[in-house]
């Protein structure tokens, strides 16, 4: 159980180290993507000083060995171009009738039809090669170096038994010839032999003969480029996705950093980014590997490109369309929502409406309320206060009538009769009645102590009545206090005040015509002091 335990650690970690190391890479194959200007640039001027070169060559020789070059130069940049100085040097070799010279630019040749895709023009160009008068080991390998790989592109474009087996076989062949120039455990010795392994889905011993090839500093970026692709495709094959990943990014980078465009690498790590969900990065290096497939502008690399393209762009497509919809499902549910809201705020404001509307009533009432309490208790205040003073009034009447009454009775037995109008003329009502006027104004003020105030400022200035040190009413005010007690009737009044009803109601007349109020108005304002 301890070594499961280990074992499933160490097999998690790892998958971890794996994960982490792709994300570097993807981020560097970003960065070298936005930097393939730079790098063309440089492919610019190098073939820019080629061309200058060759358009100072003098002697034949010298012209082949310039379109050779700039064959080199464009065979994985450009496609039309490469073709031309393949041509170009073809015919400059045949003029030399050099064999070495026509090896190699025969090669050329082949090389640029492969590309194209035109497998029976390639075996004719090849197979009039004479190699019976070449003996450098250069061009001997040259020319086996094109003849398996003629025979290993037969084998992937065919894919049927029994051809593709048999052009494995004749692949396996030329391999072991060329070989025997590569010499035993070299670079190149195990880059042919990791390339025919590679055809013959023996995985693991083709990429370790392509190990050894990448461990081999000197080697430049386009053969690294490849080989970094082909270890990608031989672990894809073996179930390795992230191994294959890493390696195909890295191959890309190559190919970038060379500018090759007969490049398989990028468009390969876009199917396998469209695989993880990330569809539109997988369309975006789709679509850089189209648009350098379409500058090298060889019919066969379009072709093959082309094919992932709109599948991509479908499933995109189709996910854009999945998202729309699930959008429209959204909006159609938020305006159901709004619908809703909407009548419910419609109705919860009817209710706060009604709400509001029984607040406003209830309010009005409680001030109703309140007013009939403040005057119930204004009134209440106003018959203690009256009750108080009129109790304590009528019994110093009642005790000053005792004392008349016995006065008179002990006269009247007397018979002491003028004392008795003597006593009689003594009594003055009009005192009595000046007396209650002074109560009735002292009970009032205290009552109400500001009435004088705001009476007077129902008036202009000049008609204005101070009160004075005594404190007492005029007749007018008087009229005002008792209407402000409640006593409207102006018989009552005039009872009172000992005055008759017209001479009240000339009194109310006179002073309504002075108020800077209408007359109408004027008792309410009255009433609210």
């Amino acid at each position: 159980m301890k070594y499961l335990i280990l074992l499933f650690f160490q097999l998690f970690c790892y998958a971890q180290f794996i994960q982490a190391a792709n994300d570097d890479v993807l981020v560097r194959l970003r960065e070298e993507i936005k930097n393939s200007q730079k790098y063309d640039a440089q492919k610019i001027e190098k073939i820019k000083k080629l061309h200058q070169k060759a358009s100072l060559a003098k002697t034949a020789d010298n012209k082949y060995q310039s379109y050779i070059q700039l064959f080199k130069a464009y065979q994985s940049y450009k496609y039309d171009s490469a073709s031309v100085y393949a041509d170009k040097a073809l015919m400059v070799a045949h003029s030399l009738r050099n064999k070495n010279y026509l090896v190699e630019a025969t090669c050329a040749k082949v090389f640029c039809l492969l590309s194209a895709g035109l497998y029976k023009e390639a075996f004719d160009e090849i197979n009039k090669v004479d190699m019976s008068e070449v003996t450098t080991p250069y061009y001997i390998y040259k020319y086996y170096s094109v003849k398996t790989r003629l025979y290993s592109d037969m084998a992937d474009y065919c894919r049927t038994a029994p051809y593709e087996a048999y052009y494995v076989k004749q692949s396996r062949i030329f391999t072991d010839t060329l070989k025997r120039y590569t010499g035993m455990n070299t670079t190149w010795y195990y880059y042919v032999e990791g390339m025919q392994l590679m055809k013959e889905r023996k995985c693991d011993k083709s990429e370790e003969a392509f190990l050894k090839v990448l461990n081999d500093k000197t080697i430049d970026t386009h053969v690294r480029a490849i080989c970094l692709s082909c270890m990608g495709w031989l672990n894809q094959l073996k179930g390795n996705k992230d191994q294959a990943l890493r390696y195909l990014a890295e191959s890309a980078i190559c190919d970038l950093q060379s500018s090759t465009k007969e490049t398989m690498a990028l468009r390969e790590v876009g199917a396998m980014l469209y695989e993880r969900g990330d569809v539109n990065t997988a369309i975006e290096y789709v679509q850089k590997a189209l648009d350098d497939a379409n500058f090298y502008n060889a019919r066969q690399r379009k072709i093959e490109i082309g094919n992932v393209l709109p599948v991509i762009q479908q499933s995109r497509n189709n996910d854009l369309e999945s998202q729309r919809n699930i959008m429209f499902l959204c909006v159609a549910m938020a305006f159901a929502l709004l619908v809703v809201l909407a009548v419910s705020t419609i109705l919860v404001r009817k209710q706060v409406k009604k709400v509001k509307l029984a607040y406003r009533t209830i309010g009005e009432r409680n001030q109703k309320l309140e007013e009939a309490n403040r005057l119930l208790s204004e009134s209440n205040k106003i018959k203690t206060e009256y009750i108080g003073k009129s109790f304590y009034a009528s019994a110093d009447y009642i005790e000053k009538l005792e004392k008349l009454y016995k006065s008179i009775e002990r006269k009247m037995i007397a018979r002491q009769y003028d004392d008795i109008i003597r006593s009689l003329s003594a009594t003055s009502l009009f005192k009595e009645r000046e007396d209650m006027y002074s109560d009735f104004d002292e009970t009032f003020l205290r009552l109400f102590p500001d009435f004088v105030d705001k009476y007077n400022a129902l008036f202009e200035e000049k008609d204005r009545k101070p009160l004075g040190d005594k404190k007492v009413l005029t007749k007018e005010m008087r009229i005002f206090a008792l209407i402000r007690l409640g006593v409207t009737d102006s018989d009552r009044i005039a009872h009172f005040l000992d005055y008759s009803v017209n001479t009240i109601n000339t009194y109310k007349t006179r002073v309504k015509n002075k108020s800077i109020v209408s007359n109408d108005e004027f008792e309410q304002r009255i009433m609210k002091i």
